[in-house]
Order: C-alpha cells, then sequence, then structure tokens
C-alpha cells in the first residue's frame, strides 16, 4: 500500500494525459494528486521524509510555471533539474568536501569497503546525471506521449536496473554475516 502512496501523484498524471492528451491538464492533476498525497499521509501519520517535501515543493514550483507561463517544459525540465541536483550533490560531496553522500545516507544499513563507497558514490553520481540527460533528450526531440511513457516507464525501469546491477555488484563486498 505504502509503494501505491508514493507513486499516486505519477500515476495520477500518467492516467490524466492518457485521458485527455493535454499536458498541462495533466500537470494540474499532478499537484492536486501531489497535495492530497502529503494530507493523506499526515492524516494516516505515515512519517512525512524530506523526499516527500522536496516532490510537493518541486512539482509545485515547475508545475505552477508550466501552468502560469501555459508552457509544459516547464514541468519537463523538473525531472531534469532533480537528477542533475542529486547527481552534482554526490560528485561534489565526493570531490569537493571528501564527504561520501551515499556513505552518509545508507552507511549504516551497508558495511562496504572505502573504495567501494566511492566507487559507488561515482557510479551514482554519473547516473543521475545521465538519467537527466536522457529526459532532456527525450523531451527536446520528442511529442509529449513519448515523454510520458519515458517519464513513467523508461526512467523508472532504468533505475530499477541500474539498482539491481549496484546490488549484484555490492553483494561481493558485504561482510559475509551481511549477505
Amino acid at each position: 500500500m505504502k509503494i501505491l502512496i508514493d507513486f499516486l501523484a505519477v500515476i495520477a498524471f500518467f492516467v490524466a494525459y492518457k485521458w485527455s492528451n493535454d499536458m498541462l491538464f495533466a500537470v494540474k492533476i499532478a499537484i492536486a494528486a501531489t497535495a492530497i498525497q502529503m494530507v493523506w499521509m499526515k492524516l494516516a501519520k505515515i512519517p512525512l521524509k524530506p523526499m516527500h517535501w522536496f516532490g510537493l515543493v518541486s512539482v509545485f514550483v515547475f508545475g505552477g510555471m508550466g501552468i502560469f507561463f501555459n508552457n509544459p517544459k516547464f514541468f519537463q525540465w523538473k525531472f531534469s533539474i532533480l537528477e542533475w541536483c542529486m547527481g552534482a550533490a554526490i560528485l561534489i560531496g565526493q570531490l569537493g568536501f571528501g564527504k561520501n553522500m551515499l556513505q552518509l545516507l545508507m552507511g549504516n544499513e551497508l558495511i562496504l569497503p572505502e573504495p567501494i563507497w566511492r566507487k559507488m558514490a561515482w557510479l551514482w553520481g554519473g547516473f543521475f546525471i545521465g538519467l537527466g540527460c536522457l529526459n532532456w533528450w527525450v523531451f527536446t526531440y520528442y511529442n509529449y506521449d513519448v515523454w510520458v511513457n519515458f517519464k513513467t516507464f523508461w526512467a523508472f525501469g532504468l533505475t530499477v536496473a541500474f539498482v539491481i546491477g549496484q546490488g549484484v555488484w555490492v553483494n561481493r563486498y558485504l561482510p559475509k554475516d551481511e549477505q
């Protein structure tokens, strides 16, 4: 049930677009669904994580700009900008500050050698930046139908495949009692 709640806005956006073939209508539905999702989670006493707040703000800002300027490209840019920011945060943390953001986030759950954490930071940083670039390419050179399908299915599928690949790779370096 929790995963359905997390994907409520994405599902609502996809259904609204496929039903109406109107990107701005679908953006309005995504904004409303995100707000409803947050209210429902609060009422159900489901903890709201920073990711949820960040999602709410980004949908409202980019979706709101798209509606205000009557240009859905603002909403399409949202995914690329978020991916680039995540990738940049990971890489800048590693290169600029000597801090591994992944290790800070997951270090309590995963015991890995330091070189593996560094490789993971490079891989995840590159993945996020690459996925943001791919999103930009799709929304720049293809129509809304293709972009909506890419955003809903392909971006998610690529992320799942990357996570599985990382899991298989990292598993080799876990202490035997964690495997």
